[in-house]
């Protein structure tokens, strides 16, 4: 089945979102032969996921965007401490020389043998949406339609998929995004200002038709408020933010990237993480796959040039500048240690290990 086949039908913000995952595998080479990353112009240093030092000039933040509390999507105070500045945020005099600590990911992975994961991978066109980052819980497109299964051990082939029923209103092909236990799974609304939950008792049964929308309160009024509509979300691995994409679509329409953090049991209002680093507009937009397990590499698919990009931060909480280019890795998701790599290529689900 071809990916234009399965565009057919969808509502129009549907099939926009299905463009950034399923059409950029038709788009592929087919090969699933990959070599080194290649690092892009936008890299200033490397020193990201292999440990090193940075100096922090005064007043140099990247402006991430909004604060928590505010939710703005404009571009925020150089330095302000709100919003990550690298030396606002530490109240770091200029000239101040900043020890980093290696991340889970290196900006020079070694990722390699490309093989179809075992379960998921058959001869229906498949699109990789969510993994654990244990390895164990996967959600997929098959078809178009939503998928998931489970498997006990990293090393052991998935069991078989079984479908998610869909409650009305809401899709799959604008992304979904599984909890770290594999008992959670948000979803986008069909007409993308608003996300919810479906949830299950434990990680091989199957997930309630029933959405809860409570933890997404604040992030929906957002949308019904300035009409932005949303895509690809990823919940960290730690549970602790919440990353999607925000657009109002077409060609003069922004795109951006936010990261929401948790508080109380909700998603508050987000942190601009692409504001003049890395937004796009409403239909080349830059969609969130992956987060690594420390939240310093952040996965994005970039319509614009369809490629897979990895963006790196020295901490949590700091703006993404390092990037290297993963090329047709599309929608990677890395596992726990970062040492192997999940996505799609081709209408297969691929894996790779460094």
């Amino acid at each position: 089945m071809t990916a234009s086949t399965l565009l057919r039908g969808l509502t129009p913000l549907a099939a926009l979102a299905f463009a950034g995952t399923c059409l950029v595998a038709a788009c592929s080479s087919g090969s699933d032969s990959h070599g080194a990353a290649i690092p892009s112009g936008g890299s200033s240093s490397s020193d990201a996921g292999t440990g090193g030092s940075r100096h922090i000039p005064t007043g140099t933040s990247g402006g991430s965007g909004g604060s928590a509390a505010s939710g703005s999507a404009e571009g925020g105070e150089a330095g302000d401490g709100v919003n990550g500045g690298a030396a606002g945020a530490a109240g770091m005099p200029d000239g101040t020389v900043v020890e980093v600590m290696p991340g889970a990911c290196s900006e020079t992975p070694g990722w390699m043998g490309a093989a179809p994961v075992d379960g998921v991978s058959t001869a229906a066109d498949e699109t990789l949406l969510s993994i654990t980052a244990d390895e164990l819980d996967i959600a997929f497109l098959r078809g178009g339609a939503l998928y998931v299964a489970h498997r006990d051990a990293a090393s052991a082939s998935f069991a078989a998929a079984t479908a998610v029923t869909l409650p009305t209103g809401y899709v799959a092909t604008a992304g979904a995004a599984l909890s770290a236990d594999g008992k959670t799974l948000v979803l986008v609304a069909t007409d993308g200002l608003s996300f919810a939950a479906l949830t299950r008792d434990d990680r091989a049964g199957d997930f309630s038709a029933t959405v809860d929308k409570t933890a997404f309160v604040a992030l929906n009024d957002r949308a019904t408020q300035t009409h932005e509509q949303y895509a690809a979300p990823v919940l960290a691995p730690d549970g602790n933010s919440f990353v999607f994409a925000g657009f109002t679509p077409g060609s003069s329409g922004v795109s951006e990237v936010y990261e929401s953090l948790s508080s109380g049991g909700e998603w508050a209002m987000p942190n601009n993480l692409s504001y003049q680093l890395f937004n796009g507009t409403g239909d080349k937009r830059p969609l969130p796959s992956g987060l690594s397990s420390d939240s310093r590499t952040l996965f994005y698919f970039d319509e614009a040039t369809s490629k897979e990009v990895a963006r790196f931060r020295d901490r949590p909480d700091a703006p993404l500048y390092d990037t290297i280019d993963l090329d047709g890795l599309t929608g990677a998701v890395p596992n726990a240690k970062c040492d192997r790599v999940y996505y799609s290529s081709a209408g297969n689900v691929l894996t790779e290990a460094d």
